[in-house]
């Protein structure tokens, strides 16, 4: 199963929490027996089973994932149990789905993160990969290419069991057709989920109430957030002006993620599909014009805001305890600035719009990763029990043992954080208009990110000048997803 070179989830909370709070360990779980007894297996048990045939043996059979390097490898592979509990995890749900089927993984490597190295053996015919795990973005191209299958057609994949992501069978599907998929079959989407942390001692310093009540009860609001961020702000050397490698700041956003954000806490997405599955432009409305009114005028208020239009900058601020708020990611919790930071900090979704907003709306990067199936496998019902496994098994350790990990290794700092890591997994957002920029989104594919970058522009003049083009690449693009 060792990979080489291309050649081109509430129940599991509550153990958690109750693990944390009383410092003891899980007694009543089986323990790989090749993990060196370093780490305890987590694990739970869902409520449904894969529905495949019983029996199931492809005798010995190489399964090929075409994958990406380094980070996102990490994602579906372990080379041997090593202690780590989510390596373990990983290594033995392959481990598992190997014994199970009756298959050899073979992990093949990319040339790169963002890859379509798949692309031209299946376009040349030929049976190379049975699986591929790519970057977000990157499964429309494979799709545009007539590179892989509908997933609604590959056999033994059951998009309505709770192991799929719901929001992207929703809302990356066009014309019930959907090219890409995720779920537990790995940790990426909960990876790759934004929220925004904040500094506790500041907000103890500045009088402000922590904001889990608040998220619990509906009522972490859009209003509440600006408030609390535009509350701190200080030239702490006296120069005159404000600069993020020395003073302090209320809120720290990046320019690419916090417009997004804010779009999606409204409950609104670039586009959307309507009821015969046509993709249309649907963000412009009263709402959204009102939040990135008043969330660029925050921004851009430099007394208190910092606005990273590049690099890490206002998380490393965050990081030596100059930063009220700040918008993150999952994994640059776990593996930037965050791993040897001081700073007492919480976690919480990025707030909604107004109370009337159904839910805590997450940004998930359009970097993560999605799987697709390649039109040229030899057994399409092969590829579909596997990949269902995999996904099965993944919610069963992988999840799980990523909660752990974010517990025993306190990238989260108290038990309220973690139970707001599953509020943001459950908001996780995939918006057709950002994760197919090229055919759907186009030039309104971040409205955010532009508006910040130009001052002189409102959401209305950016709308006005680019819906049409837009809307003709909608219609064009429709071309290829209307044909039988």
């Amino acid at each position: 199963m060792k990979p080489r070179k291309n050649r081109l989830y509430a129940a599991i909370l509550i153990s958690l929490l109750t693990l944390s709070s009383c410092g003891g360990t899980i007694s009543d779980t089986e323990t790989d027996e090749t993990s060196n007894d370093t780490a305890d297996e987590v694990t739970t048990e869902a409520a449904e089973k894969p529905e495949i045939p019983e029996n199931t043996n492809y005798e010995g059979y190489t399964f090929r994932i075409l994958t990406r390097p380094g980070m996102r490898l990490d994602e579906v592979y372990a080379e041997e149990a090593n202690g780590d509990i989510l390596s373990d995890s990983i290594h033995k749900r392959n481990r598992e789905v190997e014994d199970k089927l009756g298959v050899k993984f073979d992990f093949i490597v990319s040339s790169s993160d963002y890859e379509t190295d798949g692309l031209s053996p299946i376009l040349a015919g030929e049976d190379e990969y049975d699986a591929i795990s790519t970057c977000g973005r990157l499964s429309f191209v494979y799709a545009q290419n007539k590179a892989v299958m509908n997933i609604f057609d590959v056999p033994y994949i059951d998009l309505d069991k709770s192991w799929w992501n719901e929001d992207i069978v929703d809302n990356l599907s066009i014309n019930e057709k959907l090219y890409g998929v995720s779920g537990d079959i790995s940790y990426a989407t909960l990876d790759s989920s934004f929220g925004v942390v904040f500094n506790k001692k500041l907000f103890d310093d500045y009088g402000l109430e922590y904001p889990y009540e608040m998220v619990l009860d509906g009522t972490w609001v859009y209003d509440k957030f600006e408030t609390y961020a535009r509350s701190i702000g200080q030239d702490l050397n006296g120069d005159g002006k404000m600069d993020i490698a020395d003073d302090l700041f209320g809120y720290g956003a990046h320019m690419w993620m916090g417009g997004v954000e804010a779009l999606y806490s409204t409950g609104s997405r670039v586009v959307t599909t309507d009821s015969e599955g046509y993709p249309r432009l649907s963000f412009y409305n009263e709402k959204v014009v009102d939040i990135y009114d008043r969330y660029t005028a925050l921004v851009r208020s430099s007394e208190c805001c910092h606005l990273q239009p590049m690099g890490d900058d206002y998380l490393c601020a965050f990081c030596s305890g100059r930063v009220g708020m700040a918008d993150t990611n999952i994994r640059s919790m776990i593996e930037g600035h965050f791993r040897d930071a001081d700073v007492d900090y919480g976690f919480v979704p990025f707030p909604k719009y107004d109370e009337n907003v159904e839910k805590y709306y997450s940004f998930v990067d359009a970097g993560q990763s999605l799987w697709v199936v390649p039109v040229t496998v030899s057994d399409s019902s092969r590829t579909g029990v596997v990949l269902e496994t995999m996904a099965y098994l993944g919610q069963k350790y992988i999840i799980p043992a990523y909660y752990d990990v974010t517990l025993q290794k306190k990238y989260m700092r108290d038990e309220m954080s973690i139970e707001m890591l599953e509020i943001v997994k459950d908001g996780a957002t995939f918006d057709l208009g950002y994760y197919n920029s090229e055919q759907f989104g186009g030039s309104l594919a971040n409205p955010g990110a532009d508006l910040m970058a130009n001052k002189t522009m409102t959401i209305t003049s950016l709308y006005n000048k680019y819906k049409q083009s837009v809307n003709t690449l909608i219609d064009k693009s429709m071309i290829f997803y209307l044909e039988d």
